[in-house]
């Protein structure tokens, strides 16, 4: 069982290399059938005997041997060809090194940051170099510090700067738990993170807009002995600007001063040479990033390391048709052979000798995950749902192409392991409505990782949905059994009435046929007039009700919709809990190392 599986995923990853070279079969094809026929049909004979007698002279049939040359060159052609075509079916582990050159990034996040000397203010603008920053981080751990009162992880040492991206964009100090410019807290966290980290050397580059003299001792001393670099990247201008505040105010200080920060590069300069590292102004080009980050000036060789991970190849076995080809080549010394040597050399010259793998058929040399990631990338998540076979990125495709059926089809189409799955799972029950499903995967996500936020805030909003629908149900049910309770004795009071009359119109017959006649006339009429008028009425409550039923519905519709909306995750939302919890705790333990007293909340 296990060689047929280890066959059968052999047989699944065949593919060449450079699938182009498998076109020069054609000539080979052709030339040989070719060559095939002409040795059937040409003789020496031809010139010099009618051809009507030399049917009967000659015996055209050929032996074996004399077609061995034929197939021994088409053998000859086909196995340098596949080997040119670079079959694989197996990877190999190849190990790679890496620089360990360890970055954190401190970044500063107080209300100075807001500043409008930068078009539209310094956040925005150091936000954008923030991510120039990221996207030149090729290879190395990189964490992400923000700080305002106190200093906050956004992200520990990692080498997925991908992930920290994606984080940017939601930094504020609109999320930060207390105000204020914390410098030597933010260092702290930074350092912290080199040490669990483990690595003996690396920088800290601070990006901010301002730090107190005062601070430079606190910082110096954090960093002595460490083997840590800092280095500063300067926000602002020396002109300075002021900060904006709802109600088209600027922020003033205690005295009703309007605060006007400015950039002090001589103190940031300062700072970084205490920390061993470089300062520079914030730029529009990338020298500036380049200048503090320079690998020849902070790591030498020796920072090269083998790393755990491996980078798999594809084994190439082409080479090893060319052994098998060697006794071919060795049968055409053979005399008359020498012509067809040169012919088999001549057709690969006159093929290109560098392949077009700029054209290569994807099937041949991209699986469909592969093929599926890319689309994904390029936001064609329908056509990635279409291409991808593992069933977690297929539903994450099918879910982000607003497929949900197909989302929740996909993730249960094998087991699920893991939380995020079930968390998944989950989003896309709730958007189809289905909430006890969807609290369902969330607990099973809440039960493989007991610490998974989203899922516990998803699960407390789809709980409040479900008992929104079955309020809705239940008085639904009731009003329906209400509506039914009354119908039931209008027919009774019908039924009764009816029967009164009946009795009362036979007295009448045997008294008075006139009188009677008369007054079923008169009973008629007013019948009429009756029924008429409680049709008007119940066509008036019937006009009165549907508009009311109309805006029950269409609220409980739009309410439904909001809460669904609250499913999707914001990373500001989520960073800003979790340093809002981190704040908290902070307090609860009364930790005095790196919190102070603010003096200024900029």
């Amino acid at each position: 069982m296990n060689e047929a599986t280890t066959m059968a995923s052999m047989m699944a990853d065949f593919h060449f290399l450079r699938p182009l070279w498998l076109l020069a079969l054609l000539p080979a094809i052709i030339l040989v059938a070719y060559l095939w026929r002409l040795n059937e049909t040409a003789s020496a004979w031809d010139k010099a005997i009618d051809k009507d007698l030399l049917a009967h002279l000659l015996d055209n049939t050929k032996t074996l041997t004399e077609r061995t040359p034929l197939i021994l060159l088409l053998s000859l052609w086909t196995l340098i060809i596949i080997a040119l075509a670079g079959p694989v079916w197996q990877k190999i582990a190849q190990p790679v090194q890496e620089r360990q050159d360890a970055l954190v990034i401190v970044y500063d996040q107080s209300l100075s940051m807001y500043a409008t000397d930068y078009d539209p203010n310094r956040l925005t603008v150091s936000k954008r170099k923030l991510l120039d920053v990221l996207n030149q981080r090729y290879e190395g751990q990189t964490g992400l510090i923000v700080y305002a009162g106190e200093a906050y992880t956004v992200t520990p040492l990692t080498e997925d700067s991908v992930t920290i991206t994606a984080l940017v964009p939601s930094i504020s100090p609109n999320i930060m738990p207390s105000f204020g410019s914390n410098v030597v807290a933010g260092v702290s966290k930074a350092k912290e993170l080199l040490v669990d980290a483990g690595t003996n050397s690396g920088v800290i580059l601070l990006i901010t807009d301002g730090v107190e003299r005062s601070e430079h001792a606190a910082v110096s001393d954090l960093l002595a002995g460490t083997g840590y670099r800092l280095s500063v990247l300067g926000v602002g201008t020396t002109e300075g600007a002021t900060i904006p505040v709802s109600g088209g105010d600027m922020l003033r200080d205690a005295s009703g001063a309007v605060v006007v920060p400015k950039l002090d590069a001589g103190s940031l300069r300062d700072l970084a040479a205490a920390g061993g590292g470089r300062y520079a102004d914030m730029e529009l080009s990338n020298s500036d990033i380049d200048y503090l980050l320079a690998e020849d000036l902070f790591f030498g060789e020796e920072e090269l390391n083998e790393v755990d991970e491996n980078f798999d190849i594809w084994y190439e076995t082409g080479p090893w048709l060319l052994i098998l080809a060697l006794p071919f080549c060795a049968l055409m010394f053979r005399r008359g052979w020498i012509l067809m040597v040169t012919v088999v050399l001549g057709s690969s010259l006159l093929l290109p000798s560098q392949p077009a793998e700029a054209i290569e058929w994807k099937d041949l040399w991209k699986t469909k995950d592969q093929q599926g990631a890319e689309a994904f990338e390029q936001g064609n998540a329908q056509e990635a749902a279409a291409l991808f076979e593992s069933p977690e990125w297929r539903g994450a495709a099918a879910y982000r192409a607003q497929d949900y059926e197909g989302a929740i089809q996909a993730y249960t189409s094998g087991p699920i392991v893991d939380a995020d799955s079930h968390y998944n799972l989950g989003n896309a029950y709730a958007q189809t409505r289905a909430f006890e499903q969807a609290i369902a995967s969330y607990n099973l996500a809440i039960a493989t990782e007991p610490d998974h936020e989203d899922a516990i805030k998803n699960r407390e909003i789809v709980q409040s949905l479900l008992e929104e629908q079955q309020q809705q149900q239940e008085q639904e049910d009731q009003e329906n059994e209400e509506g039914s309770e009354e119908e039931e004795q209008g027919d009774q009071q019908e039924n009764q009435d009816d029967s009164e009359e009946e009795e009362q119109q036979q007295e009448q017959q045997q008294e008075q046929e006139d009188q009677e006649q008369e007054g079923e006339e008169e009973e008629q009429e007013e019948s009429e007039q009756q029924d008429g008028q409680e049709q008007e009425e119940a066509e008036e409550d019937d006009q009165a009700e549907q508009p009311n039923m109309s805006n029950s519905e269409a609220e409980s519709q739009e309410s439904l919709e909001q809460w669904l909306r609250r499913i999707d995750d914001d990373p500001g939302e989520l960073l800003q809990r979790k340093f809002q919890f981190e704040y908290r705790r902070q307090q609860l333990q009364n930790r005095a190392g790196n919190r102070r007293t603010q003096e200024q909340i900029w």
